[in-house]
């Protein structure tokens, strides 16, 4: 019977250590998960030619006159000819009409030449761009 009692104890322990690995394995993925967020878009980008201005925020004072590659409504990739720094403010305005928009440059990557690509995450939708 103790023998029973002795097995019975260790079995309970090994799956007690077992299942705490698991649930720390397992926060340790949906902490690392929460501090590494996916980026993935939330909308499909539209090709689209759009003709702007970016005017910088933030010094050094940019101000470039350029055309988007695709758009979003809350995002559009522009090629530049000057570097951008990543979560600079921009604003964004249509050389055709329309209102000034506010944008934060979400990432800046070299491309041949002497361009860049920026992407643009606009504080307000800009579905009037895609039309």
């Amino acid at each position: 019977m103790v023998w029973v009692i002795t097995v019975a104890v260790f079995l309970g322990i090994l799956v007690a250590g077992v299942c705490t690995l698991f649930l720390f394995s397992e926060r340790d993925q949906i902490r690392e998960a929460l501090r590494k967020p996916e980026k993935k878009r939330i909308e499909r980008r539209t090709l689209a030619r759009v003709e702007v201005e970016l005017l910088s925020t933030d010094a050094p004072f940019i101000d470039e006159i350029t055309s988007t590659e695709n758009v979003s409504r809350y995002g559009a990739r522009v090629v530049t000819k000057m570097r951008w720094r990543p979560n600079d403010g921009v604003t964004v305005k249509l050389l055709r009409e329309g209102p000034p928009n506010r944008a934060r440059i979400a990432y800046c990557d070299p491309l041949e030449g002497e361009t860049f690509a920026i992407g643009l995450q606009f504080s307000s939708p800009v579905v009037r761009w895609m039309v």
